[in-house]
């Protein structure tokens, strides 16, 4: 019994595919840069913890790609199949999301107004995509 996702789930594929690309590049441009600027013998470190939560995040970001080619490309899964990287990816995504974590740490190292900001808007900013999300599936199933 195969599995594919039909073209309304792959609008949901290509949606998160582009949101992680987003926060992977984040990640990987401030640990290029701000991992330049760490004086290499006495390194801030607020700065250290941020980038390695960045770095952590990374592998995960990795394999969330992966994972969703996979199953964008494969049409012969079983359901069984399809349950369990749909599983292992809503774990990538929440690692990925938690990643702005580090990306606080560093924005609040700037300045902790810097950092409330980003808080702040980074939590309304993922509930609002999630809800807008959920409720455009709930509308696209309601509508066929």
């Amino acid at each position: 019994m195969a599995a594919r996702a039909n073209n309304d789930d792959s609008s949901s594929y290509d949606k998160a595919w582009t949101i992680h690309a987003s926060i992977i590049g984040l990640n990987t441009g401030n640990i290029l840069f701000q991992g330049l600027e760490l004086d290499p013998s006495n390194p801030d470190m607020v700065v250290i913890t941020g980038l390695t939560i960045l770095a952590a995040a990374l592998p995960f970001q990795a394999i969330f790609f992966l994972i969703n080619s996979y199953i964008q490309e494969f049409d012969g899964m079983h359901e069984l199949e399809y349950a369990m990287l749909e599983r292992l990816l809503i774990i990538c995504q929440v690692i990925s999301y938690s990643s702005l974590i580090g990306i606080a740490i560093l924005m609040t190292n700037t300045h902790h107004y810097i950092g409330t900001a980003f808080i702040t808007s980074a939590i309304l900013a993922i509930l609002f995509l999630r809800t807008a999300s959920n409720q455009a599936d709930t509308l696209s199933r309601i509508s066929r």
